[in-house]
């Protein structure tokens, strides 16, 4: 299997993909915003349906983008790295509060968006065999279900307890399906701006 391996120029682009969608994560949703809508509002079971329906598919949508545009492998983990590393520099720097419960701008909460940058790229390498779209669809599923994994594994018991076992099935079907989905609209949404810059190369 040839690797196409990013440039500096892609390498950039990445970066600048990463930092600005964790900007954008950081106000969007505020301390405690993912906990309310999850749980007070859908009525949704927990610890991790935040992760799988709300941080997951916008890590997807920011890594997929990347990878989509740039068309190099490498793209979607380097984006994000750039992420997990602006979203935690602008915590400390700025002091913004964050949900204790999802350890968010930690090195726990680096090493898990690692992992979660690292299965979007195996599923986007291995996948090359698939049609674009369904390529797309396996690699925000994968990356998806490993970032909640990950959560159940190693942050939530130390911080909110261990998911049932009962509530395994529905967390995991919804993660998932929302990993597909992301990873279709990445795919869907970005063809247009891919084609143009397709063609700015080529002139």
């Amino acid at each position: 299997m040839k690797l196409d391996v990013i440039r500096a120029r892609e390498a950039a682009q990445g970066a600048a993909i990463g930092a600005a969608g964790a900007v954008l994560f950081l106000f969007a949703f505020p301390a405690g915003s993912i906990t309310t809508l999850m749980h007070a509002v859908l009525g949704l079971p927990g610890p991790g349906a935040g992760i799988g329906l709300v941080l997951g598919p916008f890590l997807i949508l920011v890594a997929l983008t990347s990878a989509r545009l740039s068309r190099k492998d490498g793209s979607a983990l380097l984006a994000s790295l750039a992420f997990a590393a602006t979203y935690t520099l602008v915590v400390r720097l700025l002091g913004i509060a964050t949900n204790p419960k999802g350890q968010f701008g930690s090195a726990v909460f680096i090493a898990t968006i690692a992992l979660f940058g690292t299965a979007a790229e195996a599923g986007l390498v291995f996948g090359k065999g698939l049609k674009e779209a369904r390529r797309y669809m396996l690699s925000g599923a994968l990356a998806n279900g490993v970032l909640l994994v990950s959560y159940w594994v190693v942050v939530f018991p130390r911080t909110a307890g261990w998911v049932h076992g009962r509530d395994v099935p529905l967390l995991m079907g919804l993660c998932l399906v929302a990993g597909l989905a992301s990873g279709y609209i990445v795919w869907e949404l970005s063809r247009p701006l891919a084609r143009a810059l397709a063609c700015i190369e080529r002139e």
